[in-house]
């Protein structure tokens, strides 16, 4: 197959390109810049990379089987400094991807990576397909609206789009000094370098993690076999407390003291409780996950020691 991913170089696309490249995919990456190159070092080979903004996406659609999206802003705090940016990279750069796709290639699959933010805080869990969503900032909202910009080309030009809405992901190419994009592997690296590692409301919150391999070949099974149009959830589906969870890094690692600490205000503004999905429709088309959270935290443990 001919595949293309955008974002190809972040967390979810470099291990979904060696997934790829491993299975003997033709693979094409689209990357603004070659700030993470190192994610790929292991392949970069094996794949053609274009250096180019997702809002100037054009032929490079053409002759490919499977489109996976996943060109993305990553947090909720564009709004205090570029809160235009969301909208720039979510919103217009999904539509430029969707009218070249139109123009160049209306038949591919594209497969849509979303966010279980967009649902905001569920009365009732688990979240499913059918539940409100009801996001609390800028990003979720703009990858809200993304999801439904897919849905239109489906519908309006009979393009065949599906999407996929990540539940907590985490593993190894992640960035982990970054408290803001992803809190798990950051907490995971203080804990390797045995330090205080500071968590909201004594950890007592629910949260759905699941590891990064594990989400891409959710990824792949939606391109072969998701129902156009229609929205997945790729989770393991079951919700487990972060204080639990951070007890195994605290095991993993040998290291490490939590120290509970009140979240900030724009934590409280933004944040979600207790979540979890119902990923029985993904497991319906044969998937699912084979990494427990513990062989996950190991894996991830490792490959930041051995860095």
């Amino acid at each position: 197959m001919n595949v293309l991913i955008t974002g190809g170089l972040g967390f979810i696309g470099s291990n979904l390109a060696e997934k790829c490249v491993e299975e003997g995919h033709n693979v094409t990456l689209l990357s603004k810049s070659k700030d993470k190159i190192n994610n790929i070092e292991k392949i970069k080979g094996d794949v053609v990379l274009i250096l180019k903004d997702i809002k100037d996406i054009g032929p490079e659609v053409s002759e490919k089987d499977y489109i996976f999206h996943c060109a993305s802003t990553v947090d909720n705090y564009n709004i205090h400094e570029e809160p235009f940016k969301d909208v720039d990279v979510n919103c217009t750069g999904t539509i430029s991807l969707l009218e070249a796709c139109r123009k160049h290639n209306p038949r591919v699959r594209i497969v849509y990576t979303s966010t279980f933010f967009v649902n905001g805080n569920l009365e009732n869990l688990p979240a499913t397909p059918e539940s409100p969503c009801n996001p609390q900032g800028i990003y979720p909202a703009t990858k809200l609206a993304a999801e439904h910009f897919c849905k239109i080309y489906n519908q309006v030009f009979n393009m065949n789009s599906v999407i996929a809405r990540f539940t907590n992901v985490f593993g190894p190419k992640e960035e982990r000094e970054n408290k803001k994009k992803a809190a798990f592997n950051y907490l995971m690296n203080l804990a390797i370098q045995d330090k205080d590692i500071p968590i909201y409301s004594e950890g007592d919150f629910v949260r759905d993690y699941i590891y990064v391999k594990d989400a891409v070949s959710g990824l792949l099974k939606l391109a072969e076999k998701g129902e156009k149009g229609e929205t997945y959830y790729v989770g393991r589906g079951e919700g487990v407390k972060f204080r639990d969870l951070m007890q195994i890094v605290l095991e993993e690692a040998g290291s490490g003291k939590l120290k509970f600490i009140d979240p900030p205000e724009f934590h409280n503004r933004v944040g979600i409780a207790d979540y979890y999905c119902d990923n029985a429709p993904l497991k319906s088309l044969g998937w699912e996950p084979k990494m427990s959270l513990r062989q996950g935290i190991k894996q991830t443990i490792l490959s930041y020691k051995n860095e």
